[in-house]
């Protein structure tokens, strides 16, 4: 299963109708899918536990509801990180969410790596990183972290490639405004 967006967009059409008379036909939505709501539900909750058990929730809603699902020329990941986001939504309902940059990031560079731990131990990521709206952090999680392509975010979120371009060029800016004295 690739983390790349495959753009047969008429396959997964098919796929789609046939699940909503055949449980199994979701099959191929699901090993197409899985991994890429899996990450987003683990980079949300640091626990491959609770993503596995969200994830599982996640995907029984969406075929619980496929029936009701109306294609409209779209891959159905957008739908899907929906679902996932209602489900991480109602788990953290009384509890801080949780956001997580792997280690292999920050060592990835020694320049970066005092900076990073400048911002750590000021709590000025943690702060800046909770004032980001939910379409921000997605925005970001599936540039930098799914590195998917604009094209294919642009795809997975139903907006032109023009507004995924300026919308991430603009929360980088305000990234950088928010942390510019620790980068």
């Amino acid at each position: 299963m690739s983390s790349r967006i495959d753009h047969n967009l008429e396959e997964e059409r098919v796929w789609i109708e046939k699940s909503k008379t055949d449980i199994g036909a979701f099959e191929p939505l699901y090993n197409k899918y899985y991994d890429l709501i899996f990450r987003f539900l683990l980079r949300r909750t640091d626990d491959e536990t609770l993503a596995a058990d969200l994830c599982s929730q996640t995907f029984f809603k969406a075929l619980a509801s496929i029936g009701r699902f109306s294609w409209q020329g779209k891959p159905l990941a957008p739908w899907l990180y929906q679902i996932a986001s209602n489900e991480l939504k109602k788990h953290y309902r009384n509890k801080k969410p949780v956001f997580v940059i792997e280690q292999d990031y920050i060592e990835a560079s020694e320049d970066l790596k005092d900076s990073w731990e400048q911002l750590i131990e000021s709590n000025k990521l943690n702060e800046v990183l909770h004032s980001l709206k939910e379409d921000e952090i997605r925005l970001i999680e599936m540039k930098y972290f799914e590195q998917l392509t604009f094209e294919e975010i642009a795809l997975l979120t139903n907006c032109k490639l023009s507004a995924i371009k300026m919308r991430l060029y603009r929360l980088l800016a305000k990234l950088k405004s928010n942390l510019e004295e620790y980068v």
